[in-house]
């Protein structure tokens, strides 16, 4: 593989990590958009719960804002192989979902076996599979007094609320913690 050939796959694979990123803010902040710009028009999503359009899971994801305090995904062990216009990538994830009313938080593991596709120098996943491998889960039982965390904290919150969405430059200062905290019964600020 000559020199040329190994930078224009470092920037394939760096724009694979970088789709991938897109999706989870997407998921997390609850941003149709961001999410659905992520996939083709075209695409497949197996979900498990949902097996369809990945358009069409995007929208279907967006129903558990209804239900939920928060949602963390967390990726790791990303491996893409490039054949031409097309990648097979296997990415580990692992979900914190904490839900209103008290609920249980679950958490959730597994991996997306994507191929993606790159149509006029942009890839997008064109077929998801979600592979699972555990979930698990845990009482509610908050740690900030027990961890000694400050009081005062920019809390997160899905789009366009979050402070990801807010101007990088000049965002207000942190709140009081009564104004912007999440109370430990599971509620959203």
């Amino acid at each position: 593989m000559i020199e040329h050939d190994k930078i224009n796959e470092l920037i394939d694979k760096q724009a694979l990590h970088d789709n991938l990123m897109r999706y989870c803010r997407g998921i997390d902040r609850m941003d149709l958009e961001l999410m659905k710009s992520t996939y083709w028009e075209d695409s497949t999503d197996d979900h498990g719960r949902y097996v369809g359009a990945g358009h069409g899971w995007c929208e279907v994801a967006m129903g558990s804002k209804e239900v939920l305090v928060s949602c963390n995904h967390h990726i790791s062990n990303v491996y893409s192989e490039i054949d031409g216009d097309r990648a097979h990538r296997e990415s580990m994830f692992m979900v914190v979902t904490t839900y209103l009313e008290g609920k249980p938080t679950m958490m959730l593991g597994g991996r997306y076996r994507d191929l993606c596709e790159k149509r006029d120098g942009q890839w997008k996943v064109l077929h998801r599979v979600c592979v699972w491998d555990w979930n698990q889960q845990m009482e509610i039982n908050t740690g900030w007094s027990i961890m000694k965390a400050p009081e005062l904290s920019n809390w997160g919150n899905f789009h366009p609320l979050d402070p990801i969405y807010q101007d990088w430059y000049s965002s207000p200062p942190t709140l009081a913690a009564d104004s912007n905290r999440p109370e430990v019964s599971g509620t959203r600020p």
